[in-house]
């Protein structure tokens, strides 16, 4: 059989397994014995490169010309953002979501909705809805073409969604479900927050919180983010967040990226050693709960980094096949 007929009888069979198992099946956070590995893969095709997030993308090296280059990250790559044309052979996905950007987006009728749409987009292509980072992006969103978002109910942290519209968007998927629309009556809502401790000490936050499933915190090597002991995204408050959210029986994922390259602040295998700082720190490693997504999208000197092979240490794949090793491979 080619691998290309492979593929399509493995997306196939996972269509029909989640439509009977529902969009949990499988391992659980119960059964796991570490968290999962997940990547965004950025630039994909020649198309991405008309992309000028972050600087020009023009002449970037893309993830399709890796193909057959990846072996080891294809079979053991647990979760994937926005792709499924690549050797992945998981089915599972994750997206970012935008609630509060407009009221056409957030409109509740799911014939109309943009969440709505999204969710049917992947699972007509085969793919399992594994989490959905989900927040109000405010404050970027504002400036780049969103003229009527809304922040959420704090200002220490707009990102985090009000109450409501939690309760509104589980009555949405309900509804979405019942009219056939999309596979289930309910998905992993992931808060994607902005400020790495907040959520965990403000009351009302945790409440917000306690309505979904876990959180999805964003640490990049650039701005305030830089340097790590005394940025944005220091070890002890990223530490301190993590440990109440599993302490509540929720997930956490580690959104790392984007990285540096080759800058004045560079050394090689930074992005690995500040990985190991967190861990240091105290940041679970092998926590079934706990997952490391990686975000490495071209940023800055990050555009200078190649993709692959992934027996390229320096490359994106080769710091994923590292990644799923320690992660999965060595869980001490």
């Amino acid at each position: 059989m080619s691998k290309r007929r492979k593929k399509a009888v493995f997306a196939l069979t996972a269509l029909a397994l989640s439509g009977l198992l529902g969009v949990h099946a499988g391992e659980t956070g119960s059964t796991r014995r570490c968290g999962y590995v997940g990547l965004r893969p950025l630039p994909r095709y020649e198309r991405d490169l008309k992309s000028n997030h972050g600087g020009s993308w023009a002449g970037l090296p893309t993830f399709d010309k890796q193909t057959g280059h990846y072996p080891f990250v294809a079979e053991h790559l647990d979760v994937v953002k926005g792709w499924l044309d690549g050797d992945f052979e998981t089915r599972r996905v994750f997206f970012e979501y935008y609630w509060g950007l407009s009221r056409a987006r957030d409109d509740l009728d799911p014939e109309k909705n943009h969440l709505v749409k999204q969710i049917r987009k992947w699972e007509s292509r085969g793919g399992v809805i594994e989490h959905i980072l989900i927040c109000r992006e405010y404050r970027l969103a504002i400036h780049r073409g969103h003229p009527d978002a809304e922040p959420g109910p704090f200002k220490e942290d707009t990102r985090i969604l009000f109450a409501e519209d939690v309760d509104a968007i589980r009555a949405l998927f309900r509804r979405a479900h019942e009219r056939g629309l999309i596979r289930h009556a309910d998905y992993s809502l992931i808060q994607m927050v902005e400020h790495p401790v907040f959520f965990a000490a403000n009351r009302k936050a945790q409440r917000i919180i306690d309505k979904m499933e876990g959180v999805a915190y964003e640490a990049h090597q650039f701005n305030r983010h830089w340097p790590l002991e005394t940025g944005w995204s220091g070890p002890a408050k990223v530490v301190r967040g993590a440990r109440w959210t599993l302490a509540r029986d929720k997930e956490y994922i580690f959104y790392f990226g984007p990285v540096i390259w080759k800058s004045d602040r560079y050394y090689p295998f930074i992005e690995r050693d500040w990985l190991k700082k967190y861990w240091d720190a105290g940041l679970p490693k092998h926590h079934p709960r706990m997952h490391y997504y990686l975000n490495t999208f071209p940023h800055g000197s990050g555009r200078g980094r190649p993709v692959g092979p992934e027996s390229n240490p320096h490359s994106v794949l080769g710091f994923t096949k590292w990644l799923i090793r320690e992660i999965k491979m060595n869980p001490q």
